[in-house]
């Protein structure tokens, strides 16, 4: 698995947040919090995830 995938899923996430394209922008980070917990990389995950609960609250 090429680990750049989980960071252009989460870049992908912020434009598309960026321009109010909230539930693709949710399930972009939440693609990239799925790969980076299978990457062990927990503090980005719970980046993602943050944005996740953040979107889905608005």
């Amino acid at each position: 698995m090429n680990p750049n995938y989980a960071d252009a899923y989460y870049n992908r996430g912020g434009v598309k947040s960026a321009i109010d394209d909230k539930q693709s922008a949710i399930e972009d980070y939440q693609k990239a919090a799925d790969l980076y917990k299978q990457q062990g990389k927990t503090s980005d995950e719970q980046n993602a995830i943050y944005y996740v609960k953040k979107l889905s609250e608005q």
